[in-house]
């Protein structure tokens, strides 16, 4: 096993081996395996005991775990609705937890179960927004449907109806969630599979997974159902009919070979936040529909939070790793070259020392670049090609920092109606609001207040506004970097003349181009400092050839 494996596991991998151990020894091995009469044997005395370590670890490492993420997410200032759902998390996870100290009351339950559901509501509602995967927003709800009947199950038996009738809206609100858990499976690869959808299903691993689990629980069922059933009802509280075959038999087989697909396919996929989707699946699964332990509410409550979490990010990971592509027409070597030229000559009004470089790179690859220097910060300019189309346009003004790292000031133009989406700049946080109406409805903006107050004056603002598209980073003292994908949540032909330029007409002036440019070098000139010029050679003749000599007495 790698040690970059190993760096990878969390406490919520570690939490997730538990859980399915306990499902495993606790919940299926130890009562299907003790004797119907005398003293158990000795190794039956042993699982059990270790049965009951995974019991309580179970629920006291939920606990921690979602103490912990609630606390972090709470200080990252994700808003309001996030902030109510982590908040009733650690709620409901510290009345989950008196059972695991003392004998938990009769009393603990009705506010458990209300806790329970009021915590899975806010976090489903802090997944819509802008932006959010939209599989993760159909398909969160759909799963929470069978637990939130459940606690209507609990209240309504508790206020309305006699809990042990044997038919009545209790045993419907039972059998109707049942039924939902078995859709909401089969929901799963339309809402949480990874994408693109069509690179998903013609993977082969987990098609062979899904085939070797509806043919296990086939043959299982098919040699010995009664057992099968009962297995079935420890492990996930899904109660079937034991005197034969019930009628649903297929479909729970197809939901559970479903659901396999599922989470294979979450498992072996690239982005580290749909991978953290299947997690949140499974916990949901090995928490089960029974509700009598602390684990089987802290389980699938940590689930629907890991799901919610990475609906934020999903979709933008996943975005980055499709190969390069672009949605603008192909331009001419000939054109593109007199152009590069054109916007070279228009920048030497601004910067000094300007010179340009283009370089061919393998898949059709091409990277033009233009240097400069104005006001002592150093200025890169370079054009993204691939195949001959504008895939991005990247300008750096100081130090070029990596986008992966934190910003100190990040601006996201929000796109117009029909433009696509725009990929995200680096991270920052918090989220705010500048208070100039027409810059926050065109921008997002996280980070530093400080620095943005810095940075735009009102005029600067509204240049920005007319602008700039893509986003916009600053890191503190170091350097500015703006980046936009024209025809990818920008228009087309906005610095870059590309609609011209893709039919062989070279614009005499690369004005648009230039006047971002010269906005950017404005705005850096306010927040960063000149680079370190190096000695000149007439300075270096001025230093001393060694150190002063000291005078003696």
């Amino acid at each position: 096993m790698s040690r970059r494996f190993l760096s990878g596991l969390t406490a919520i991998h570690a939490l997730l081996l538990v859980a399915l151990l306990e499902v495993a020894i606790n919940r299926v091995a130890v009562p299907m395996l003790r004797p119907a009469s005398g003293t158990p044997p000795t190794w039956h005395t042993a699982l059990d005991y270790v049965g009951l370590f995974l019991f309580y670890f179970a629920g006291t490492l939920a606990v921690f775990v979602i103490v912990t993420r609630a606390i972090t997410s709470i200080k990252a200032r994700l808003g309001l609705r996030d902030a109510i759902a982590h908040s009733l998390m650690v709620m409901v996870a510290a009345l989950a937890s008196v059972p695991l100290v003392i004998s938990a009351p009769a009393s603990l339950s009705l506010p458990l179960e209300i806790g329970f559901a009021a915590a899975v509501i806010a976090l489903v509602a802090s997944i819509f927004g802008k932006g959010r995967d939209l599989g993760v927003q159909v398909g969160l709800p759909i799963i929470v449907v069978p637990l939130l009947l459940h606690t209507a199950n609990v209240i309504g038996a508790d206020l309305l109806w006699p809990e042990n009738t044997f038919d009545g809206p209790g045993q419907t609100l039972l059998r109707v969630g049942v039924l939902g858990l078995a859709l909401a499976a089969l929901m799963t690869p339309y809402c949480f599979a990874p994408r693109p959808f069509a690179r998903a299903v013609a993977r082969p691993v987990p098609v062979v997974i899904a085939m070797a689990t509806a043919g296990l629980g086939a043959v299982l069922a098919r040699l010995s159902y009664a057992t099968t059933a009962k297995a079935s009802t420890l492990a996930v509280g899904v109660e079937l009919q034991q005197s034969q075959a019930d009628p649903r038999l297929a479909l729970y087989l197809l939901a559970i070979a479903t659901l396999a697909w599922t989470l294979a396919s979450c498992a072996l996929a690239a982005s580290p936040s749909r991978r953290s989707i299947g997690l949140g699946i499974a916990l949901i699964v090995l928490g089960g529909y029974g509700f009598k332990w602390p684990h089987h509410y802290l389980l699938p409550l940590l689930g629907v939070a890991l799901i919610a979490d990475a609906a934020r990010r999903v979709r933008d990971e996943e975005l980055a790793d499709l190969p390069l592509t672009s949605d603008a027409p192909p331009i001419a070597d000939a054109a593109w070259s007199t152009y590069v030229t054109t916007v070279t000559q228009g920048l030497k009004r601004t910067l000094a020392g300007v010179h340009s470089l283009t370089t061919r790179g393998e898949g059709g690859l091409a990277s033009s670049v233009i240097v400069g220097e104005a006001h002592d910060l150093h200025v890169r300019v370079r054009v993204e090609r691939i195949e001959g189309s504008v895939l991005a346009l990247d300008i750096v003004i100081g130090r070029e920092i990596d986008e992966l790292r934190k910003a100190t000031l990040t601006l996201w133009a929000i796109p117009g109606r029909g433009k696509g989406r725009n990929p995200e700049g680096p991270p920052a946080m918090p989220a705010f609001t500048s208070g100039d109406a027409a810059f926050d409805e065109r921008f997002k903006i996280r980070g530093s207040e400080r620095s943005l107050v810095k940075m735009f004056d009102d005029g600067l603002r509204a240049r920005a506004v007319a602008s700039f598209d893509g986003w916009l980073a600053y890191w503190a003292h170091e350097g500015l970097r703006y980046r936009v994908y024209p025809g990818r949540g920008a228009p087309l032909d906005h610095p870059i003349p590309i609609s011209d330029l893709a039919l062989g007409r070279v614009p005499p002036t690369a004005e648009r181009l230039v006047s971002v440019v010269e906005l950017l070098l404005e705005l850096a000139t306010r927040v960063l400092e000149p680079s370190p010029r190096p000695a000149s050679p007439s300075e270096l003749g001025d230093l001393p050839d060694g150190p002063p000599e000291t005078e003696t007495n």
